[in-house]
């Protein structure tokens, strides 16, 4: 849709409910999110490997699952712009 606004066409994007789609909001980005939260405390854990030491990680998930949602509503965000910029009828 952005290409084709750049190009000079008049461009129309239908979304039912969140701009980005299933990958940006449900899939790939909060899970990607979620897994790197997961790294981080699995990293914390093993610090001692690299002679670091630290007091003990905890997890919260609700925290977790929160933040995976926020990357994505900020992704989302981007798209919103990004199409507006581009002049893109949402």
């Amino acid at each position: 849709a952005i290409r084709g606004a750049q190009l000079g066409m008049n461009v129309a994007v239908i979304e039912a409910e969140h701009l980005g789609g299933i990958c940006l909001n449900w899939g790939c980005i909060p899970t990607k999110a979620l897994l790197r939260s997961s790294e981080i405390y699995h990293l914390l854990h093993n610090l001692d490997e690299h002679g670091i030491s630290a007091t003990e990680a905890t997890f919260d998930i609700q925290k977790m699952v929160k933040r995976s949602r926020k990357v994505a509503k900020q992704l989302s965000n981007g798209v919103k712009h990004l199409l507006k910029k581009s002049k893109v009828t949402v």
